[in-house]
C-alpha cells in the first residue's frame, strides 16, 4: 500500500482500473482467482514458525529435498548449469486468503537479499487484520521490525483503510491492512476487490 507515497502515477492507475475493470476483455482463462503466492526462503524452519506463530498458517504440503538440475540464464531465454543442489518446497494454508508456497534451496548461488520496492520484481504480502494498531504491537513485542505507525486514510479510494509494512525476520517487507468498516470506494464501483473477511464475495 505505501506505493501510493512513493510512486505519484498510482491514484490515476487505481482510478483508471476502476472505470475500466466493468470494460475487460474476456479472459483467454478462466480462472477462479490466485491458488498461492511463492517465496523463497534462507531458512524453512524460521520461515515456517514465522507465519505460524504471527498469522496462524498451517503447513499442508511439502515437497522435497529435490535435486535442481538446471537453472534459467540471466536473460531468462535459455537452461544453464543449476544454481543449487537442492530445493525443499512447502505450501501453508493462511486463514481464507491465498495459500503461500515457501522455497528453500540448499546451496545457492542466487542473492541472499530480497528485492526493494523499486526493483524490479519488488513485491510484498499483506496480511487482513480488522485491528492494524493490535498487530503492530504484537509485532514489536516479537522483536519484529515495524516500518514507521500505522497509516489510516482520511480520503480516497481507500479512505477507511489502515496499513502498516513490517520486515519478516530474514528481511522480506510484508504488510498489515485492516479496513473493518470497509472502503470508500466500495460504495459506488461496479467491482469490489477481493476481501480475506469476504472471500466468497
Amino acid at each position: 500500500m505505501n506505493w501510493k507515497l512513493r510512486n505519484p502515477i498510482l491514484p490515476a492507475a487505481v482510478a483508471f482500473a476502476l472505470t475500466s475493470t466493468a470494460q475487460a476483455q474476456m479472459p483467454g482463462i478462466k480462472s477462479a482467482g490466485i491458488d498461492h503466492v511463492g517465496i523463497t526462503v534462507p531458512n524453512m524452519r524460521e520461515a515456517e514458525k514465522f507465519f505460524s506463530e504471527i498469522f496462524g498458517c498451517v503447513a499442508v504440503t511439502k515437497i522435497g529435498p529435490a535435486p535442481v538440475t538446471n537453472s534459467l540464464s540471466n536473460d531468462r531465454k535459455t537452461q544453464v548449469p543449476a544454481r543449487a543442489k537442492s530445493v525443499t518446497i512447502k505450501m501453508l494454508r493462511c486463514g481464507h486468503g491465498s495459500n503461500i508456497e515457501l522455497f528453500e534451496y540448499e546451496g545457492s548461488k542466487g542473492k541472499t537479499t530480497p528485492p526493494n520496492h523499486e526493483d524490479l520484481g519488488g513485491h510484498h504480502i499483506a496480511f487482513y487484520t480488522d485491528d492494524v494498531k493490535a498487530g503492530v504491537a504484537y509485532l514489536k513485542s516479537k522483536g519484529i521490525t515495524v516500518m514507521g505507525e500505522p497509516m489510516t486514510m482520511t480520503s480516497g479510494d481507500t479512505s477507511g483503510e489502515t496499513w502498516v509494512h513490517f520486515f519478516t525476520p530474514w528481511g522480506l517487507e510484508m504488510e498489515l491492512v485492516g479496513s473493518p468498516e470497509g472502503k470508500a470506494y466500495e460504495k459506488r464501483a461496479p467491482v469490489k476487490l477481493w476481501s480475506a473477511k469476504h472471500p466468497a464475495d
